[in-house]
């Protein structure tokens, strides 16, 4: 495609009802022509497929890469310049746009196709870097595993016997530099300190398991030493229990003897004891009705002296009422009415006949 500086743009046209309008003033840096050229130079568009010779790959991207910038920097000229001739007049603007639409539906198919290819290779190629940084970062890490592995053998055979740590220095292999590529170096330091440390390791533990080997030997001998003394010490107290069995036996028949004594013994006491309390029970209940015969034969008499105090009492109480009545039924009899005698009075007061006088004997 030419560059064509916008101080040359050529003129446009548009056709508007068959008929031919040129608008000299409405210039876009782009003519149709020019756009036709562009349009033939990229109207063979290849497929481009990214798994395919890197050169033939490269060359196609090259030439849809150049062919899109060119589609897209003739698309920004004519929208801008769109926007700057469309400023003064609404109506010139719409002109202006319609022209600019043409020119881009001319374009627009073939710059996407443009941008479709270039996007293929712009993305594959992200794709492939992205993969080759994947496979660096698995590779490194893979190898710092292996080397961590064999670093972590000292750790884990702290407390394995001296078999199972010869098993992991025989486990340890050549390093292969191709293996370990540029962690060579730091993978041979490193198993060469974990060799050094598991050949320490199995020599303590060599010491130590004789040492134990030694310690086991002198345990089961004091063992059988102790067992035998043991045995003859249980045959003694053996010996010694049926002697004091013997004697415990003596002793309890003895003392299920003495207890057979002492509880006849308590028996016959307390029989005694028995008697004795019911013979003072019965003594002290005797004096006791005595004692309360005489209480209530006092009592008795008590009572019947002063039921005889009552009844003189009463007898001198009831003359002083009769005495007193008789005066008052006199003086009564002063006023004329004489319809009964003093002793009708007195027993009709004594039988509690005469209104207002209540007749009280002492008893």
């Amino acid at each position: 495609m030419s560059k064509i500086p916008p101080e040359e743009a050529l003129e446009a046209e548009i056709v508007e009802e068959n008929k031919s309008i040129v608008l000299s003033e409405i210039k876009y840096p782009v003519s149709k022509i020019d756009l036709e050229v562009l349009l033939n130079e990229f109207k063979d568009i290849p497929d481009i497929n990214p798994d395919a010779d890197d050169e033939v790959v490269a060359e196609q991207y090259q030439f849809v890469m150049k062919g899109h910038k060119a589609f897209v920097k003739a698309r920004n000229n004519i929208e801008k310049t769109r926007k700057a001739l469309k400023a003064p007049s609404m109506e010139y603007g719409k002109t202006v746009d319609s022209i600019a639409k043409e020119f881009q539906s001319m374009i627009i198919q073939t710059e996407q196709k443009l941008q479709i290819e270039r996007k293929k290779v712009e993305d594959n190629e992200a794709r492939k870097q992205r993969e080759a940084e994947e496979a660096e970062e698995l590779r490194i890490s893979e190898i710092r595993t292996k080397i961590l592995n064999v670093k972590n053998l000292p750790l884990q055979h702290f407390n394995s016997s001296v078999e199972d740590i010869i098993k992991a220095l025989e486990s340890l292999r050549t390093i292969n530099q191709d293996e370990y590529e540029e962690f060579y170096d730091e993978a041979i330091e490193n198993q060469n300190f974990v060799i050094a440390q598991l050949q320490t390791a199995r020599s303590n533990k060599l010491l130590v398991e004789n040492a134990e080997k030694i310690q086991a030997e002198k345990d089961a001998e004091a063992k059988r030493i102790q067992e035998e003394e043991d045995k003859k010490l249980q045959a003694e107290r053996n010996a010694l229990a049926e002697q004091q069995a013997a004697f415990q036996k003596q002793k309890d028949d003895f003392e299920n003897q003495q207890r057979a004594i002492q509880e006849e013994n308590n028996r016959i006491e307390a029989e005694r004891r028995t008697d004795d309390l019911m013979r003072k029970q019965a003594a002290e209940r005797i004096e006791n009705e005595r004692i309360e015969a005489e209480e209530r034969e006092k009592q008795i008499a008590h009572e019947a002296y002063e039921y005889r105090e009552r009844q003189k009492n009463n007898k001198i109480n009831l003359e002083k009422a009769k005495s007193e009545t008789r005066a008052v039924i006199l003086n009564y009899d002063e006023t004329g009415d004489d319809c009964f005698s003093v002793d009708e009075f007195i027993e009709a007061v004594i039988n509690n006949e005469v209104p207002n006088i209540k007749w009280v004997q002492d008893v």
